[in-house]
């Protein structure tokens, strides 16, 4: 995931599961690459989400609570994954 997370482009995105009891669902964890002037000592921004079982599709979405925090590097990102992200990792790239 480090590797991953390191060779990541603007475009580029990472989605985890998360296991944050606080959220429906657990929550998802995205990762991105920060592309504002605004946060230019920050790298990364990490976006999680709550994540809600549609019925209609029948799958889960993000939706309801949603919060941002920023990290300079990939340590930091990985930290935050290894306390809040779904055990094993679920994860898609994008």
């Amino acid at each position: 995931m480090t590797k991953i997370i390191g060779a990541m482009e603007l475009d580029d995105g990472v989605r985890l599961l998360g296991c944050n009891e606080d959220l429906q669902g657990g929550g998802f964890i995205f990762i991105s690459i920060v592309h504002s002037l605004i946060k230019s000592n920050q790298k990364y921004c990490i976006n999680t989400t709550e994540r809600i079982f549609n019925k209609e599709s029948g799958i889960y979405l993000p939706g309801g609570e949603e919060k941002f925090l920023y990290a300079s590097d990939v340590e930091e990102v990985m930290k935050h994954i290894e306390k809040n992200a779904l055990k094993p990792l679920e994860a898609w790239c994008y």
